[in-house]
Formats: structure tokens, sequence, C-alpha cells
């Protein structure tokens, strides 16, 4: 029986977050082992804090990445490396499926190493043992991939899905959302431009949910906050907005989503971790396959338009005919019937 365990899921905010019930599943079958995780020390407010993960071990690609030209990055890398073995783990599963995950995995030096057998790069050649998917995973969502790579230890898929997202206190910048009382979060941004909707459809919804007596909050990364900005401008002065983005750090966003009534946003990890913790969602989408990264538990509040080119994956492109295809109305009807008119409403579900 497994004593040690690591799980490597560096990153993104949205591929960390699906992962998390991978935890609980192990848990299950191995009350009392020790569970770490290798992750970007970004993305700490996320995993830190749950109550199966024993520690975290931080990796940042970035500074580590000069390893071959810099001293500093160079110590650093045979330091966590040193780390990795003195932990002596039993088992270590590569749950991102890349050459450097790989690498990683090897060099723990674990007696047992799990991975997808057509994990890109070479990966696989990495791992003891390969965990097949039907037609490669393209049909399963991103939460069953992830809890697919424990069940060469003995894990049951079958019991839903635990995601466990340790909640904090509202604090800093994020406890403005306090003054809203009940609100509804929107996403605008995504890190591909082609996942993004038009953000004058955006505006146009957020001015229906105020004139209905909704509490907007705004979110995004520093980067989307010209997006935010427009949006709150848009709405006018006399609404109750909240704009948050770039001001929060991700334990701030996962505590402000989680009191949020409904979260209305494009792919993005934001809207996975809405979804993680129960929070309802009207999902986005275009040239990214629902079926494959859509929101779990909720693929009824997913709204996309078919195009012919769907699903391309591309991050540019010439016409975003596939958000452009997705009206105001449509998402307007969404939001309207998940929020009884009037502040308040019915309690999310959870």
């Amino acid at each position: 029986m497994a004593e040690r365990i690591l799980i490597i899921k560096p990153s993104s905010l949205g591929d960390v977050v699906t992962a998390l019930p991978l935890v609980g599943d192990l848990r299950r079958v191995m009350p009392g082992v020790e569970i770490d995780w290798f992750l970007h020390p970004g993305l700490r407010g996320v995993v830190e804090g749950h109550k199966g993960v024993s520690g975290i071990v931080e990796f940042d690609r970035k500074k580590l990445g000069a390893w071959w030209w810099r001293p500093t990055a160079f110590a650093g890398l045979v330091g966590l490396i040193r780390k990795l073995r003195r932990r002596r783990y039993d088992v270590v599963i590569d749950a991102q499926g890349l050459l450097r995950s790989a690498l990683f995995t090897r060099l723990t030096g674990a007696p047992v190493r799990v991975g997808f057998a057509d994990a890109r790069e070479g990966a696989p050649v990495a791992y003891t043992h390969k965990v097949w998917l039907p037609e490669g995973g393209k049909k399963m969502l991103a939460v069953e991939r992830m809890r697919a790579l424990g069940k060469p230890l003995g894990t049951d898929v079958g019991v839903a899905a635990e995601f466990g997202v340790p909640v904090a206190a509202l604090t800093g910048e994020a406890a403005r959302v306090e003054e809203l009382g009940e609100y509804v979060v929107m996403i605008p941004g995504a890190r591909w431009d082609t996942k993004r909707w038009p953000v004058e459809r955006f505006a146009e919804v957020a001015r229906r949910l105020a004139g209905q007596g909704e509490g907007l909050v705004l979110m995004g990364s520093a980067g989307e906050k010209g997006l935010c900005d427009r949006i709150e401008t848009e709405v006018g002065g006399g609404a109750r907005v909240v704009n948050l983005a770039g001001k929060t750090g991700v334990r701030e966003m996962v505590a402000v989503i989680a009191r949020a009534r409904l979260v209305i946003g494009n792919d993005s990890g934001p809207l996975h971790v809405a979804t993680a913790l129960g929070v309802r969602v009207v999902g986005l989408y275009g040239p990214t396959d629902p079926a494959f990264v859509g929101p779990y538990g909720q693929m009824e509040n997913v709204i996309r338009h078919e195009v012919p080119c769907f699903p391309c994956r591309n991050k540019t492109c010439g016409h975003h005919s596939c958000m452009q295809g997705v009206t105001v109305e449509l998402v307007w009807e969404k939001a309207k019937g998940m929020l009884p008119a009037g502040t308040g409403g019915e309690e999310k579900g959870r």
C-alpha cells in the first residue's frame, strides 16, 4: 500500500481544478496516504488548505527555465529534484502528460509512475502504468479523464466527484462584494481571443441584469481589466457593480465565486472553479468542444453556435463566427431563467 503519492499537475487553473477529484478518489482507497501536489506557486490558492492534500511542491517553470545559463536557476532546479527524491514517493501520477512533467515523474525515483498512454511529447516512456482511454479521451470531460488516472491504484470513478476546493474568507478588494449582498459574477476574458464572446454583448447582458436589480461582480486578470472596465462603463453609474479585474489572486477569486448566485463566462479557469464549487454557470463556448472541456455537471448550461469548422481549437481566427453566432438573447434567456426577477431570488444550487 502506498504511503506517499505525488500528483504532478502544475497548471493551468482550470486543469488543476478538474484534477482535484483525484485526491478524494485516492483517499477513499488509501485513507492514511500522504498526497503532495506539484504546482505552480501562483495557483496555491486553489489547492492549499484542501483537506486531502498533505503538501505542495512548488514548480515555477518560468524561473527554473533559465537553468542552462543562470546559476541561481540551475541551483533551484537541482534543489527541486533533490527535494522530490528525498520524499521517496511510492507513486507519482503525471496528470500533465508532457515531456517536462514526465521527466520530473521519472526523476522522483518512484517505483510506480502513472500517466496517460497517449500523453504527448513521448511522455509515456517514463510511466510504469499507462492508462488507456476510449477514443483517447476525446469524448470524456476533463474531470473524468483525470479521475481515470487513479484506476491503476484501485480507485472507484463510479462515486460522485468531490472537488474540495478550499474557500477562504473575503479579504482585501474581494471584501467589497459584501456591499452587494447577492450578486452575479461575469467573466468576459479568456486566455485565447477566440474564446471571448464580444464584450459589448457581455455589457448588454450586464445592463439587463442590473435593470432586474442584480448586483454584478466583474472578474478577470490585469490584462483583462479593459474588458471589465468597458462593461462597468456601459452599465452606468446607477448600477451596483464591483469591478475586481486585476485586483484579486486565486484565493480571493475562489472566495468571490463561491458566494455568487450565478457565473456567466467564457471557457476559462474561473468557470471551472465555479462548477467545482457547485455554483450555477452559463458557459459560452466557441472553438473548444464542451464534450471535452465543458462545465462538469452543468452541460445543459452550455451555449454555443454551430459552425462547420467546430471544434477548431485555434487561438487566432479571422471571422470568430462561432462566438459571433451566440446572441445576447440566447444568453439573456438562459440567465433570466436561472435568476428569478428581483434581487435575492432562489438560493444557488449546490
